[in-house]
């Protein structure tokens, strides 16, 4: 799988967290993983991010664990949509780079928490680590569009930000009220609140309510 294909690549500059860390993020919810997966993405993500500060660490790890459920969700429900009937090929909704998460511009605006630009900035040296890797493990750029879009799709995984993370079209939003009735719209709702928010904490990544929403019409047992 790429994603523990990159994972297993990470350099590993130190374990010395890797217990503690385990035990901080023991009890966030995981309904799209398996213990074993979580536990193994910790460690590896620990070793690598060893020199960060606890905190910026562990935001960065939690929000891992998080967009690895949301690219399972999005594998088993919108992923099969965008490539099948994107009323807009090549780029569908990847027409700029979306993928940064604080522009200058939203500085100035939100004038977000230290901790939100602190974990913004180990999530863009993470983007940039898994972008090179999905490089070097043979995608091709579009050399258009967003800077993360290949030929294949986008070049991040684990570290799509907030916005990429949590948009969905209206052709899409229509799909999944078609396919899966009123259960989907818990989960639009949440998708659409969260792709449009203005981070100015740490808590603006990511939204629980999606995770949960999810479930009442996925059958995605870890």
């Amino acid at each position: 799988m790429p994603i523990d294909h990159w994972l297993d690549a990470l350099t590993q500059a130190n374990s010395r967290h890797v217990d503690s860390d385990l035990l901080a993020l023991a009890d966030l919810p995981y309904p799209f993983l398996t213990a074993q997966t979580v536990c193994s993405q910790i460690e590896l993500l620990s070793g690598h991010l060893a020199q960060v500060n606890d905190t910026g660490r562990r935001l960065a790890i939690a929000y891992s664990l998080y967009t690895r459920q949301m690219d399972s969700i999005q594998e088993s429900s919108v992923r099969g949509m965008c490539a099948g009937s994107c009323m807009r090929p090549p780029v569908g909704c990847c027409n700029a780079d979306h993928f940064v998460i604080l522009s200058p511009a939203d500085l100035m605006v939100s004038q977000p928490s230290a901790t939100a630009l602190q974990l913004s900035h180990v999530i863009s040296g993470m983007q940039r680590t898994e972008h090179n890797h999905s490089i070097k493990n043979g995608k091709t750029l579009r050399n258009a569009y967003c800077s993360c879009l290949s030929t294949s799709g986008c070049t991040l995984r684990l570290f799509k930000s907030p916005r990429c993370t949590h948009y969905l079209c209206k052709d899409v939003e229509e799909s999944l009220r078609v396919s899966h009735g009123l259960s989907s719209s818990a989960f639009i709702e949440a998708m659409r609140s969260s792709a449009s928010a203005t981070i100015t904490s740490s808590k603006d990544f990511t939204n629980g309510h999606v995770l949960t929403a999810a479930t009442a019409f996925l059958d995605l047992l870890p």
